[in-house]
C-alpha cells in the first residue's frame, strides 16, 4: 500500500515500534495486525519506529514500509524518513563532531584504567 491519501484527522499522529508491538520480537507481522495498522492511517497519521535498519524492518513489515505510512524512524531514529524518501541519518560524530567524539573516548579509556577494580586480569596472546 502506498500513501496515497491523507488521513480524517492528519495532525494526530501514533508511532508504532516493531518489536514486541507490531510483531513478536524479531517476527513478522501478521495479516491481522497489518490491516488495523491500515486502517488506523486512513483515520490519522501512522509511523512506524524501530532499533532495527530499514532491510530487517521490510523483513517483518513487508517491503516498502517506508513507504505505506508517511513516517519511518529505522535504527532507534537515527534514520529518517517521509513518504519513503529518506530525511535524516545521524550519528554520533555528526552530532558532537569527531574532536570531541575523540575526546569523548580518550576520557573513557582513561577512566577505565584508571578504575581501581579489586581483580584485574590481562590476556596476553604469545
Amino acid at each position: 500500500m502506498s500513501k496515497t491519501t491523507d488521513p480524517e484527522n492528519p495532525r494526530i499522529i501514533a508511532l508504532f515500534d516493531v518489536d514486541g508491538t507490531l510483531t513478536i520480537p524479531r517476527g513478522e507481522i501478521t495479516a491481522e495486525m497489518m490491516a488495523f495498522m491500515k486502517d488506523l492511517s486512513k483515520k490519522i497519521t501512522v509511523g512506524i519506529v524501530g532499533g532495527s535498519d530499514l532491510p530487517k524492518q521490510e523483513e517483518q513489515l513487508g517491503v516498502g514500509v517506508a513507504t505505506m505510512f508517511p513516517y519511518n524512524f529505522s535504527q532507534n531514529g537515527l534514520v529518517a524518513y517521509k513518504n519513503g524518501e529518506l530525511r535524516e541519518i545521524q550519528t554520533i560524530s555528526k552530532h558532537l563532531g569527531e574532536h570531541n567524539v575523540k575526546r569523548l573516548v580518550n576520557w573513557v579509556m582513561k577512566y577505565l584504567a584508571d578504575l581501581d577494580l579489586p581483580v584485574k586480569v590481562s590476556f596476553v596472546c604469545m
